[in-house]
């Protein structure tokens, strides 16, 4: 499915090293599955945030980029999305997330 973006666009590279997903993928479901934001992708599309929050974290970079190009973003626009995505991820990690304080659970 993803074949034609990673010929003729150069978007073949994985997004994370160990995970199966590619930058194509970013391309299409900016294009056709109005995917909008970079937390989007990461949480919704490929779900990269749960599996694994650090290389969620690193692909983010990339991640923008693609969705800059395919949404024509501008730098400001690059910036708040790693910024609102970080504190997504962040949210993983929080301790005020926990359901639990007590230990037993």
């Amino acid at each position: 499915m993803f074949g034609l973006y990673v010929q003729h666009e150069g978007l073949g590279k994985r997004l994370a090293h160990g995970y199966p997903f590619l930058e194509a993928e970013v391309a299409y479901c900016a294009r056709y599955e109005y995917c909008e934001s970079a937390t989007d992708f990461i949480a919704r599309r490929c779900r990269l945030a749960f599996l694994d929050t650090d290389a969620a974290s690193r692909a983010l970079p990339r991640v923008i980029e693609i969705l800059a190009v395919e949404h024509n973003w501008s730098k400001l626009r690059k910036n708040e999305e790693l910024e609102q995505a970080k504190e997504f991820l962040e949210t993983f990690k929080s301790s005020k997330n926990a359901q639990f304080h007590d230990g037993k659970h």
